[in-house]
């Protein structure tokens, strides 16, 4: 009986022993954002980008002195560049536009550190505009010169929602008003001009989690959830929560939690920077985390 006795408890203490694999929950923390931006209005931030050392925003702006711009007004609406430091202080800032109604709403920032915002333009300056029916990619050098203007007149409202390099060229996608299309997709040549644009009746996919890598080790996720997230406590349930997370890119394990403000728009990571989140909720928030 002593014997079955010393067994039962040795087989206990080995039950209840934690093993190698075993992990400790990891608790949420609220990180605060490094930058609030209310704009009001018509005001908004479009997409970020980053490059050169700087963090780019892009976006539209009707009023004649929003937050983090001082350059003058150029007509209705204007499209807008603005530099940032690596700690979310304005180094320089563009009006992007013509006399009449310009929006700016995507951005790429390539090789040689060059910055790429698409956008719309009305072709007519009167008033009310007829519309956004020209295409117009600006390119602007990292010291916030203004160095081309490629446009593209078409018959209906086409707005651009993203801006990527493609070989030599660049790939423009977005939104169309054209009668039975949703979409398009046209290629820019900066040795020649924006050539045609292909129409599709298939919307453009909305991404419910956003991703960045930091290195060959972590990678970043940032989306909202209302329900619990295995291994990780402190989220109130039923209530809609954005988290940004560090996981291991090989053991794909959850190493740091994180719950900001707003909902995600943009996550990018740039060595000397880090990695940033751009969100939107009363107003646009930047929230930077400074990795090695």
């Amino acid at each position: 009986m002593k014997k079955r006795a010393l067994a039962a408890g040795l087989l206990a203490l080995i039950l209840a022993a934690p093993t190698a694999e075993a992990k400790a929950p990891i608790a949420i923390t609220n990180l605060a954002p490094t930058l609030s931006i209310n704009f009001t209005g018509g005001d908004q931030v479009s997409a970020m980008a980053q490059g050169a050392g700087a963090i780019y925003l892009t976006g539209t702006v009707e009023s004649a002195t929003p937050l983090l711009l001082t350059s003058q007004t150029l007509g209705g609406s204007d499209g807008f560049l603005v530099a940032l430091s690596t700690n979310s202080s304005r180094v320089w800032d563009l009006r992007l536009g013509t006399s009449g109604d310009d929006v700016a709403t995507s951005i790429y920032v390539d090789l040689i550190g060059n910055i790429w915002v698409a956008g719309a333009s009305a072709v007519s300056a009167s008033t009310p505009a007829p519309g956004l029916n020209r295409l117009t990619v600006w390119e602007v050098n990292s010291a916030g010169q203004l160095i081309n203007t490629y446009v593209r007149d078409v018959p209906e409202a086409d707005v651009p929602t993203s801006i990527v390099a493609k070989g030599a060229n660049f790939l423009l996608q977005g939104i169309t008003s054209k009668a039975g299309s949703a979409t398009f997709a046209a290629t820019l040549n900066p040795a020649a001009k924006i050539g045609s644009l292909n129409y599709s009746s298939a919307k453009l996919p909305a991404a419910s989690i956003i991703k960045s890598t930091s290195s060959a080790l972590y990678g970043w996720q940032s989306y909202v959830t209302s329900v619990a997230i295995k291994g990780v406590i402190g989220i109130a349930l039923h209530q809609k929560t954005t988290v940004l997370a560090k996981y291991g890119i090989k053991d794909k394990a959850l190493k740091t939690i994180n719950s900001v403000t707003g909902s995600p728009m943009a996550l990018q990571y740039q060595s000397g920077t880090g990695v940033v989140l751009l969100t939107q909720g009363k107003g646009y928030f930047l929230t930077i985390v400074h990795t090695k």
